[in-house]
């Protein structure tokens, strides 16, 4: 069965980001045609080619031109009425994108030795042509962006119930049914407490070893590790409507690109210092709840035991929690037309500035963790299909679209916005910069850019062993 996902995963995958820098390269090939540019190809994929094709279209009768030609053999027959096209459509074997081929960038003859114009090429055209050209392709993926999130806001979805600490059960064999919670019940307060922990010490060795730690030695009271660069801790005991969820979630053992952590925790012993804990063979954890039905409240406890399934990672056993059986309560809906727009645009306007701000920050240590290569695009997608929703799946795959017009919009060597920028600095200047010059610039910044999508493609790798 995992095969099979995994299989659907990734042909989804290939085919939607095939679609989404085709689409791409659309925008440059319509431009191109309206500005009367020659282009060689339009390219779906990479590599051996799998099929191409001309289209025939209605031919235009130049002025004065003969209704009559001669063929071959001398005998005059009327001209064709269809004539075939410039531009091969291809099909390659490697989905992983296209390209459009033109003249001035792909050389200036076509496959019979026919020389192209210099007023049909790239550079041949004025400059106002040349960005629009350029800027198309990152339109066409704004605009996707904007549609797939348009969509998204009409696609059925959930949300929490941000007016109560409301959970739903899951279902009669979880431990919080057991304890006395059902659905609706309101939690007023919750805190954990463990027996049995173990405690591990000297993890940066590889030869980490551990040993019991007595109950009375740690006090464990809803404190869950931070995401805080300084370490600190968070306490969920302010119970928001996210936080009831935190709470209930496996604090010991948890799948975060596969990561593990470990519970930072509080020791009575040594009472300035934070020691590493993690559940052992024997280990026990309680759920302390006071929660509220209806006009009542009551105060209940759920103890729950270790399982038996254990992780080996770097000569520690990982025991994993089970899971406790309540979510924030969440409620369907879908947003009216209307509403959808606005949906579509806020989204757009919020992560266009996330991604530069998460650009901006590539070379700090916390910039660098939100950037992704690949196989990040491809978990992102994985994600998305395995989540069951629509909303969610063409929300993500919005986002991709956008992250790539973003991403071309960069004025670096070898984007579209670094061809933009060289047409815009030649109409100040009036002076052309030297061909020379481009070629250098554009094949620095693609060795750049190829060495960067492997980094990122070892550092993906990475997070996930």
């Amino acid at each position: 069965m995992q095969f099979w996902q995994t299989l659907l995963n990734i042909l989804i995958f290939l085919l939607g980001l095939s679609f989404v820098v085709c689409l791409h390269e659309a925008g440059h090939l319509a431009v191109a045609k309206i500005c009367n540019v020659y282009c060689f190809e339009y390219s779906i994929g990479f590599g051996p080619v799998l099929f191409k094709h001309k289209f025939k279209h209605k031919r235009k009768v130049k002025e004065g031109e003969e209704v009559f030609q001669a063929d071959e053999n001398g005998q005059t027959l009327p001209r064709p009425e269809y004539e075939e096209g410039e531009t091969q459509f291809s099909i390659r074997a490697l989905p992983l994108g296209g390209y459009v081929a033109m003249a001035g960038e792909d050389g200036n003859l076509t496959e019979d030795g026919k020389v192209i114009p210099p007023e049909r090429t790239l550079p041949g055209i004025n400059h106002f042509k040349q960005i629009c050209i350029m800027l198309a392709g990152i339109t066409m993926n704004f605009i996707l962006a904007l549609v797939l999130f348009f969509f998204s806001g009409l696609a059925p979805q959930t949300r929490n119930i941000v007016s109560t600490n409301a959970v739903t059960v899951a279902s009669e064999s979880d431990p919080s049914y057991k304890a006395g919670l059902r659905t609706g019940d309101k939690i007023l307060y919750l805190y954990q407490t463990y027996d049995n922990l173990t405690k591990v010490d000297d993890k940066t060795t590889g030869h980490s070893m551990t040993y019991p730690c007595a109950a009375d030695q740690v006090e464990l009271t809803a404190y869950q590790q931070s995401n805080r660069s300084d370490g600190a801790l968070t306490s969920y005991n302010d119970f928001t409507n996210t936080s009831v969820s935190y709470a209930a979630q496996d604090i010991f053992y948890n799948y975060s690109y596969s990561k593990l952590f470990d519970l930072e925790a509080y020791d009575k012993k040594y009472s300035t210092n934070y020691c590493d804990y993690i559940a052992g063979p024997d280990s026990t954890r309680t759920f302390h709840i006071t929660y509220k039905r209806g006009d009542a409240e009551a105060v209940t406890t759920v103890t729950e035991k270790i399982a038996t399934k254990a992780v080996e990672k770097d000569k520690i056993t990982y025991y994993q929690f089970g899971y406790l059986g309540i979510s924030v309560m969440t409620e369907s809906f879908s947003y009216n037309f209307g509403e959808a727009v606005s949906y579509s645009f806020r989204n757009f306007g919020q992560l266009f500035t996330g991604l530069y701000t998460t650009l901006g920050s590539i070379f700090t240590p916390e910039g660098w963790k939100n950037v992704g290569g690949i196989i990040s695009v491809y978990n992102m997608s994985a994600q998305g299909v395995q989540s069951g929703s629509l909303s969610y799946f063409l929300l993500l795959w919005g986002y991709i679209s956008l992250n790539l017009g973003c991403f071309n919009l960069l004025p670096f060597p070898g984007l579209d916005g670094w061809q933009t920028l060289m047409a815009l600095i030649e109409t100040v200047s009036r002076r052309k910069v030297p061909n020379k010059i481009k070629s250098i610039a554009n094949g620095v910044g693609m060795l750049i850019l190829f060495a960067l999508a492997a980094v990122l493609v070892i550092k993906d790798i990475l997070m996930m062993m």
